[in-house]
This record gives structure tokens, sequence and C-alpha cells, in this order.
């Protein structure tokens, strides 16, 4: 063996593996600046070292996302004088930001953008035609990449000159990139990715406390964007990040508490920032509870600001000129949650219905996890399990019941009516190993989660919302469970019994695998959630 191979043969210190491969529990062969496996999988920009007193990538990430929440609950409780937390952009001092109060304001915090580099200068900027191009592959898909604003008044927006520094449009052509069939405009991704996480830095923290307009609206597109990007790519706490600036930029612009008497006279305005926060409400939610960590608006289901903003309508419904739903409406999401409304007959929204399925998710895990054996008080338990479990089978059925919608609508109804399966599975996840009724319900529950496919033909989608990575991965261990349980029970086996599950089992997986290419989350060969089912899968074997 030679001198220059030796190295890599040698077994790498305890602790000395990058990043990503100790996450993995994978073997890492050390190389800097990126890893044999990083660079395989195709990932060299998350392959991050974190030795001795070297500050990484993800401790940067996480100390900015702890200064956003600072920053957001004070947004949220807001008191007399300056607030503590001032943020502000770096690229506007040279010295490093103080960090001690003077009476006059709090101490300054910069938030500096992490792993970025200035765009390659060399790398042209896209032609009218490519332009054109990156907007319509976006616009197929904004439904799920959390899109708000009014389409028709966007794409006259689009029409005009729009500079390199502009975040919305940055963001717009990252997604137009990634998902475009172009070669040419696929290998721009990087750049545009880079050059789209600059622009929000250099806007997102001079419009912290800005009063409520377009152009603190389009920042917060942006940000949102931004944030699903890089859930969608697996880069989960950069996309935290982008979602709390999101969830900064719309608490204090105060869009949790809008006024329809006071929003003008321009209902599509006015419904762009009710839509604008529903939105970044469902996103933070959502994700904190994939992650599992505490969400900024919603927690366990219950919102930790008061919000009085009215439940969004759709798009079409605003350029009609309504801002109220023509039959109730009005009611708050822990009224909701708790069962106490009828909104069996109201107008239909996509949005809304995804807010209300998310928080439905949400709560079920907060449930769940309050159960112990010698808990005092079962009985209260008992009531509340019971009620939420009855509330989320009634808006599973309402959900299923809805026909004859528009190609983006069904698909919202799947990624929908998949948190629905899922707030079942995980309400009972505390009963389901040790109750027979509670596990069949559950294995009812994710088969139902594979039916829900037929509403949508995935072949003629590039993407839908990574979160359902998350989701199917959940309800492909119920089914794999039944499975082995048929196989492994103490009666004979019969076949129609492994039907059922094993036929939704493969559907699902079969979803995944062609969602794959344009998700990360749903990667096989990246060790992420298809990967993980497969190997549950092979075990059976």
């Amino acid at each position: 063996m030679s001198s220059s191979s030796a190295p890599a043969s040698r077994p790498l210190n305890r602790g000395a593996a990058c990043l990503p491969c100790r996450k993995l529990k994978a073997k890492c062969d050390g190389n800097k600046p990126a890893c044999g496996r990083c660079i395989a999988n195709n990932r060299p920009d998350d392959c991050e070292y974190a030795t001795g007193a070297e500050v990484t990538r993800s401790r940067l990430l996480e100390e900015n996302i702890a200064l956003l929440e600072s920053r957001i609950r004070e947004l949220e409780n807001p008191t007399e004088g300056t607030p503590s937390v001032q943020l502000h952009d770096p690229r506007k001092h040279t010295a490093a930001p103080s960090q001690t109060r003077t009476p006059a304001s709090g101490p300054s915090v910069a938030l500096y953008p992490v792993g970025v580099v200035q765009p390659a200068a060399h790398i042209p900027e896209p032609t009218l035609q490519e332009v054109q191009v990156l907007i319509q592959t976006f616009m197929t898909h904004a439904s799920q990449l959390g899109f708000f604003l009014n389409p028709t008044r966007f794409l006259h927006r689009t029409q005009g000159h729009s500079p390199a520094n502009d975040p919305l449009m940055s963001a717009v052509y990252l997604w137009g990139s990634r998902l475009s069939s172009s070669n040419t405009l696929r290998n721009r991704e990087t750049y545009f990715a880079e050059r789209a996480t600059q622009a929000a830095a250099a806007t997102t923290m001079m419009t912290q406390t800005g009063a409520p307009g377009n152009g603190v609206l389009h920042i917060i597109q942006a940000e949102v964007l931004l944030a699903n990007y890089f859930f969608a790519t697996g880069r989960l706490l950069e996309g935290r990040y982008h979602c709390l600036a999101a969830v900064a930029l719309t608490t204090g612009s105060r869009f949790h508490q809008l006024d329809v008497r006071t929003l003008g006279g321009d209902p599509i305005a006015a419904g762009e920032k009710i839509r604008a926060f529903w939105t970044v409400a469902n996103v933070d939610t959502v994700w904190a509870a994939a992650m599992n960590t505490p969400s900024s608006i919603c927690q366990n289901g219950r919102a930790v600001i008061q919000v009085t903003t009215l439940w969004p309508l759709s798009s079409e419904a605003y350029e009609q000129g309504l801002l109220v739903p023509r039959h109730g409406g009005n009611y708050s999401m822990e009224d909701f949650l708790r069962g106490a409304v009828d909104d069996s007959s109201e107008d239909f929204s996509s949005l809304a219905l995804r807010a209300k399925a998310g928080a439905l998710y949400d709560r079920a895990i907060y449930v769940s996890s309050q159960y112990r054996i010698d808990m005092p008080d079962r009985n209260d338990f008992v009531n509340r399990f019971t009620a939420l479990d009855n509330h989320i089978e009634r808006f599973h059925r309402k959900l299923a019941a809805i026909r004859n919608r528009g190609p983006d609508d069904m698909r919202e109804l799947l990624v929908s009516r998949t948190f629905a399966c899922a707030a079942s599975i995980q309400l009972h996840s505390a009963f389901s190993s040790s109750q027979p009724m509670s596990w069949q319900k559950t294995v009812g529950v994710a088969i139902a989660a594979s039916r829900a496919l037929d509403i949508v033909d995935v072949n003629q989608y590039q993407h839908l919302d990574p979160v359902i990575a998350i989701l199917w991965s959940t309800i492909c261990k119920v089914l794999i469970g039944e499975i082995r349980r048929i196989r492994h029970g103490a009666g004979s086996v019969r076949q129609g019994d492994l039907t059922g599950p094993t036929s939704s089992l493969d559907r699902i997986t079969a979803a995944m695998a062609i969602l794959s290419t344009t998700c990360p989350l749903m990667d096989p060969l990246t060790g992420t959630h298809l990967a993980e089912v497969q190997q549950a899968r092979a075990s059976l074997n």
C-alpha cells in the first residue's frame, strides 16, 4: 500500500466524522472539504466537521435561530419602550455588533447568512425567455411551495424589470430552476440559491418592524419559498431559520390580528395579507411538529399569540370581492380543535383545510404524549382523547367527500388527507402496541392514507410538499408492522389478510420513488425516509 493511501484506511478518531455521517451513523472517510460519502450523494455543501473550537455552519444557524426566536417572543408580547433585541443587516456595519444594552436601545444583533458566498460573476443573468420559463415552471407548482400572493397581480408584476437583489423573484427563479426540465436552468440552481439567500438576508432584517405593506409582504413570501426550498432539499436547519424569519416578519407586521374593517377597499390586497399569515402559521406548525421543536405561533394546537385574523379564502374568492366566508368562519383555531363549531358548509379553501389538518396533527402528538399508565386524571385524558379521535375522523370524512376540484386543489387535498391520517396514527401511538382495537384503527387509517392517492396522478407532478415524506414514512411503518404481525401470528397466514397492507405499502413507496427525483427526503440514496422504509420492509424477509 502506498503512503499516500494509508491515511484513508486508518480509522477516524471518535467524533472526527463529518456531521451528516455522524447523524446517519454512516462510515466517513474524513476527507475535507467534503467526505467521499457526501460527494457520492451529491451533497458536498452539507459536509461539515465540528472539532475543537471550530464554529460550524450548523452552530451559526442554531445561534441565529435562537436570536430570531427571542425577537418573535418580543413581537408577540409588545411592551413599552425599545425592544431588547434589535436585528439588523450586518452588511451595513463594519464592526462586530455590540451586545451591551444602553439606556437608548437594546443590544444590536446581526444575523449573518450562513454558508452563503457571493454568486459566481461568470454565471449570466437569465434571458427574458429563460425568465418566462422559470416563472411558468414555478407557477405550475406554486400551491405546493407556499405561494400566497394573488397570481394575477404577481404575474403582472413580473412583466417589469426585476433587479438581481429582489429576494422574491430570486426565490421564484430558484424554484423554477429546481423544477425545470431544462438542464441549462437546473444547472443554475446553486447559483439561484446563493443569490436568493443573500437577497433575503439583505432585506429581511431591515424590515422586521416595518409597517404592513407590499414590500414586507413580498419579503415574507420570499422567506416562505426559501424555507420550503431548504425543507425540500433536506436542509432542515436552514429551513427552520427562514421559517422563523417569516414568522418574525408576519407577527411584526401584525398580520395575525388583521381587522377586515380597517383593511381598506381592496379585497385582493387584504386577502394576500390574510393568506400570508395562515401560510406562515401552517409552515411553522407542521415543520415544528415534524422536527420535534416548539412552534412559534401554535403549540400543541393552541395559539401562542392571540389570533384574530379571519380564516383564509381562496384567491378567487378575494378577486370576487369577498373577505368573510359566506357561511360561518367566525371562530378560533382552539374552537375548531375542540370540535365546538360546524364547518361542514363553509366555502372551500385549500389553505384553511391545510391549516386545520396541520393543527390536528400537532394536537394529536401533544395529547398522545400526555398519556401515563399511572396518570391521576385518566378519565379527563380519555375524554380528550376520544373527542379528538372523533374530530379527526369527522374531518377526514369531510376531506374524502370533496370531489371535482382542479388539479392544484386535489394535490392540496392529498396532503391534508395525509395529515389527518397521520394525526390519527400519532394519537393512537400510545396504545396501538397494547390495545388491539387501537392497532386495528391505526392500520385502517394507514390503508385509507394510501387510498387518498386515488385523487391525483403522482406521475403528473414533479413536486409535493416535502413534509409528506415524513408523514408517509410514519404511515408505511404501520403497514410494515401489520404485515409482520400477520406473518408471525399464531394462526396460519391468509393471503387475503396481507392484500390490504401490502398493496397500500406498495402504492405509497411507489409514489415516494417517483417524487424522490425532486425531494431528497424521499431519495433512497441519501439514507432518508424512503431508505428507512425499504430497510424496514427488507427485514420482513
